[in-house]
């Protein structure tokens, strides 16, 4: 079998999204740890945000003009992928996200690329907030989607809890020996971006943050499955606890609109602060102001942001759901509370806030298991060995 240039194994990512998200920055991640003397990587991808940041880091990056994820099912797209494998020459194609699973798969197949592995960043399909005849079909889809799985050579899931559900769910069932568990971390890219104090001073002034204030963030796309909801309904009940806290809403999505609706039928103007999608330098000042992150989601593979804020000894409240529990142990790294459980995450953060030396503690200890169990060599030798295994 040919190697890239140099003897490198070629790798070809594709991802059916580019914008700001957590299995989009896992590929980012990715491309910036993988040691380039021994592997050549590139990407696949609809148009967006990060586009130009996969640029930075792959050999090759090949946009398809669109940001819609189904057309990764168009039949023209994927044999523009497949004629892409060949004439870059891939030892490995490594897919993300369900449709572009179905249209990587299919592709590498017609290319013949020697082996196939995708990687499963959360449930597809299986938690939905919708109802009716869009539910059964979602449903249908969760007992069915996993068959093109069949096709690949290996999956990687990113938490224990991600695997059991791939085994365990109803409908067509992977067997578990197809599957690798690799518990990703951040690259060094990622941990080098350390706020200045006139970053810090730019945050507080951009977002309405006076000295008192006491500050709490939820870091994610601003889809319904990540629960800001029930964050935005526990903090009249903490407010009242803490009168300075003020909650910082990081992100877009589709439903910001119905975020900022709800923000003012409670009355959480004062409160509540909607900044977009931040680059990392921002970003990473959000982190360094705020006494607590936030993690409320109603479904997680693993919840890369509590990475962030482990490496950044930040304490959590995150839902214990998913590979959460995986990365946060109750009560000595952070406080985990059920999902869709506004009374119980008011508790948390008043609890966390109230106690400024614990909260601290907390992000001491965060601190040290992400130093000791998600180490970026850890996770490059798993990678190497799932790939140059199924070779």
């Amino acid at each position: 079998m040919s190697r890239g240039r140099g003897g490198r194994r070629r790798i070809a990512f594709i991802i059916g999204s580019a914008d700001v998200g957590g299995a989009e920055h896992l590929v980012l991640t990715l491309l910036r740890t993988l040691p380039p003397d021994q592997f050549d990587c590139s990407v696949i991808c609809p148009s967006g945000p990060l586009v130009a940041r996969y640029a930075e880091v792959a050999s090759s990056v090949e946009t398809l003009g669109t940001v819609a994820g189904r057309d990764f099912l168009n039949p023209a797209v994927i044999v523009r992928m497949a004629l892409l494998l060949r004439r870059w020459a891939v030892d490995v194609v490594d897919t993300s996200l369900y449709l572009s699973d179905v249209g990587g798969i299919l592709a590498a197949k017609l290319a013949r690329v020697p082996r196939i592995v995708s990687h499963i960043h959360g449930y597809n399909f299986d938690v939905t907030t919708e109802r009716g005849w869009l539910r059964m079909r979602r449903q249908c889809w969760s007992w069915s989607y996993r068959g093109i799985y069949a096709l690949a050579d290996r999956l990687i899931a990113v938490s224990d809890a991600v695997k059991d559900d791939l085994v365990q769910r109803r409908g067509i069932r992977v067997p578990p020996g197809k599957i690798a568990v690799v518990h990703h971390t951040l690259s060094l890219e990622q941990l080098s971006v350390v706020p200045t104090a006139g970053d810090l001073e730019k945050a507080r002034v951009s977002y309405g943050l006076g000295g008192d204030a006491v500050v709490v963030a939820s870091i994610a796309n601003l889809f319904p499955l990540k629960g800001h909801r029930y964050l935005l309904e526990a903090l009249p009940a903490a407010i009242r606890s803490i009168p300075r806290l003020r909650c910082l809403i990081v992100g877009d999505g589709p439903a910001r609109a119905e975020l900022e609706a709800l923000v003012d039928r409670l009355a959480l103007r004062d409160h509540v602060m909607f900044t977009g999608v931040l680059d990392d330098v921002r970003r990473n000042a959000v982190v360094a102001c705020s006494r607590a992150i936030v993690l409320p989601s109603v479904s997680e593979g693993l919840g890369l942001v509590l990475l962030e804020a482990m490496a950044a000894s930040k304490p959590v409240v995150a839902t214990d759901i998913g590979g959460v529990r995986e990365l946060v142990i109750d009560q000595i790294s952070g406080i985990l509370v059920p999902p869709r459980d506004s009374d119980a995450l008011a508790s948390a953060l008043v609890r966390i806030l109230s106690d400024e030396r614990w909260a601290e503690q907390l992000g001491r200890a965060g601190k040290r298991r992400f130093d000791e169990a998600f180490s970026r060599d850890e996770m490059v030798n798993r990678l190497r060995s799932v790939y140059e295994g199924t070779l």
